[in-house]
């Protein structure tokens, strides 16, 4: 997902075809002539009965009046309370425990504050690939994370593996040379270092207790915008992708988080967090036809990503 080079692990789908609508079906006003042609989709709708607005509201207000006047004797709740969000049973055993939406976790922006300043832009150059007749350089761009304080920073193979040149800019707009440490194709995790001291690193999360429905925040670079904030949920977990290498290598990555996170080319290698603020994923892979977000990414998850950086560091591999 590297703003500037056709990204090397895009999934496209190829979707089947629609079925037609049916002309003939019950409670529908359709004009005449074939699906597709002139007014199809603005008229062909449900019937609907038409009444007289009073008649409506009384319906209405008499409705409601009946439902408040029932909680108490069907619930054992008052109305009143409902309004103003107190909830009491009249059995005195029981309890009630009110959970907030976000079940007591950060909510996003507190999430951004806490993980941007661990996040930095990558800027990549290299050779044109020997299997090709091009004779400019290839240029791109992507996200990384900041994993320790001496300078080790977290991002994708895909983004880095092969650089000639690799350059990270802060969030306060400080460039630094970078050095390729290491890299795993298999998990898609390489490490660059940069000779600085003194760095925030992100908070690592646990991506083995994850459930699917969470609510996660990622943040990376799309198409060179730095330390852009999206959210959404995790829709599945241990998803396998196929992708395709820039040399045209397919490429098999296991045990992904799938989310619905806004990611774009130049989110790879970026922060897939979790409410807690901690990282849980590094963004990587992205399904889509359109070569934007269409709510369908896969990151590596944050286990899988500290094991490769780890033995990275370690060997120098």
């Amino acid at each position: 997902m590297d703003q500037g080079r056709n990204p090397p692990y895009e999934q496209r789908d190829v979707g089947g075809e629609e079925g037609a609508a049916d002309p003939q079906a019950d409670n529908t006003m359709c004009p005449e002539g074939p699906p597709g042609g002139k007014g199809w989709i603005s008229w062909c709708r449900a019937r609907v009965e038409t009444v007289g607005w009073g008649k409506v509201i009384a319906a209405g207000l008499i409705g409601a009046l009946l439902v408040l006047l029932a909680l108490p004797a069907v619930f054992g709740v008052n109305p009143y309370d409902l309004v103003r969000g107190k909830v009491r049973s009249t059995d005195q055993n029981q309890r009630v425990t009110v959970v907030s939406p976000s079940g007591g976790s950060a909510d996003v922006s507190i999430v951004a504050r806490n993980v941007t300043n661990s996040i930095v832009n990558i800027d990549i150059r290299s050779a044109p690939p020997q299997t090709t007749t091009a004779a400019t350089p290839t240029v791109g761009s992507g996200s990384g994370v900041i994993y320790r304080s001496d300078g080790y920073i977290i991002t994708n193979n895909h983004l880095v593996g092969g650089a000639d040149s690799i350059t990270v800019t802060m969030g306060d707009g400080k460039r630094y040379g970078g050095t390729l440490v290491g890299a795993d194709p298999e998990s898609d995790i390489a490490v660059v270092k940069i000779d600085v001291t003194g760095l925030d690193p992100v908070t690592i999360g646990d991506s083995d207790s994850l459930v699917v429905g969470e609510l996660v925040v990622a943040i990376g670079s799309p198409l060179g915008f730095q330390q852009t904030v999206t959210s959404g949920i995790i829709s599945a977990l241990d998803r396998s992708v196929r992708a395709v290498t820039d040399l045209g290598q397919p490429v098999q990555l296991d045990g992904l988080i799938q989310t619905n996170a806004p990611i774009n080319p130049g989110n790879s290698g970026g922060a897939l967090c979790d409410s807690s603020a901690g990282l849980i994923g590094i963004n990587a892979v992205i399904a889509t036809q359109s070569g934007g977000s269409e709510g369908i990414a896969f990151a590596v998850p944050s286990n899988t990503a500290v094991r490769a950086a780890e033995r990275i560091i370690a060997g120098g591999r």
